[in-house]
C-alpha cells in the first residue's frame, strides 16, 4: 500500500515538472552571455516558486472550502430546524 501523499505534494511535483521543462527549453537556446544566463535562470527559478505557491494556495483554499462545507452540514444534522424552532412540550 502506497503511503498517503502529503498536502501540496502534487502541486509541488507539477511545479517542478514545469521548472524542468523551462530549464530544458533554456538549455536548447543559443549561446547566451553569462549575465543574461544568470538572469534567465533566476527568472525561471522565481517563476517555478510562484507557480508552486499558487498551486499550494489553491489546494489550501479548496481544503478550507470543503472543511467549511462539512462543518455546515454537520451543524444541520445535529440541530434540525423543526426541533430547534418548536417549544418544548411541558404538560
Amino acid at each position: 500500500m502506497r503511503p498517503q501523499a502529503l498536502p501540496g505534494e502534487a502541486s509541488r511535483r507539477s511545479a517542478e515538472g514545469q521548472f524542468k521543462t523551462t530549464k530544458k527549453i533554456h538549455h536548447q537556446a543559443e549561446a547566451v552571455p553569462p549575465a543574461r544566463q544568470a538572469e534567465v535562470e533566476k527568472t525561471a527559478r522565481l517563476r517555478a516558486l510562484r507557480l508552486a505557491k499558487e498551486a499550494a494556495d489553491k489546494d489550501t483554499a479548496n481544503r478550507d472550502a470543503l472543511a467549511a462545507k462539512i462543518r455546515r452540514s454537520e451543524t444541520r444534522r445535529r440541530f434540525p430546524k423543526a426541533r430547534a424552532l418548536s417549544p418544548p412540550a411541558s404538560e
